[in-house]
């Protein structure tokens, strides 16, 4: 668990050794957030690379590389912001197509942003995914803290002791407090990292 102010003093000193993430201070205390931009892309199903694969004729082999389907890109808008109900980071995260228009739930989850297929027996609606027997949806629609805008974020609540977890192997007593706090920011990005392509 992490307080706000540890949380700030994290976010700055990570914003500063990994370039791609841009910490935004508060406008007034302790709602300050990283931000980044990245980009993604639509994901084919087994079955349409299978169809198209076989629609090809055989002898056009170097015209089938120019044939694929295009992946469509995705503007992705991604935010590390606190959450004060389980004192850890959230990943909260925005995905629009070229024209700008949001994308669906079920949409997002055909993208190259999750890692793992949808798993069996979850529950699905528009607004949240469930995994089997969870207390809390594991992805759900909610405004970010700081802007008050329509997000997407993962449930930080099993976050916590999993990177606690890994914390008691890796911590090394010669840390810095600041550190120790950026090296518990790495360790929670990854546990993220298991499940979204961040």
């Amino acid at each position: 668990m992490l307080s706000r102010s540890e949380f700030e003093l994290a976010c700055e000193a990570f914003a500063h050794r990994h370039s791609c993430w841009s910490w935004v201070p508060a406008q007034r205390p302790g709602y300050g957030y990283l931000t980044r931009s990245t980009a993604h892309f639509t994901s084919l199903s087994s079955l349409e690379e299978d169809q198209f694969l076989f629609d090809q004729p055989e002898e056009e082999d170097n015209a089938t590389a120019d044939a694929q389907p295009s992946r469509q890109p995705l503007s992705v808008q991604e935010y590390i912001v606190y959450s004060a109900s389980f004192n850890v980071p959230a990943f909260y995260f925005t995905m629009h197509n070229t024209n700008g228009s949001p994308l669906s739930l079920d949409d997002i989850l055909q993208t190259s942003i999750f890692k793992l297929e949808r798993p069996s027996g979850s529950e699905t609606t528009s607004f949240a995914l469930t995994l089997p027997s969870a207390s809390f949806p594991l992805l759900s629609q909610g405004d970010h803290p700081t802007l008050g805008t329509p997000c997407w974020y993962f449930h930080p609540c099993e976050t916590d002791r999993a990177v606690s977890e890994f914390m008691m192997e890796v911590e090394q007593t010669e840390w810095s407090r600041e550190m120790r706090l950026v090296r518990w920011l790495e360790l929670w990005l990854m546990v993220v990292g298991s499940v979204l392509n961040v």
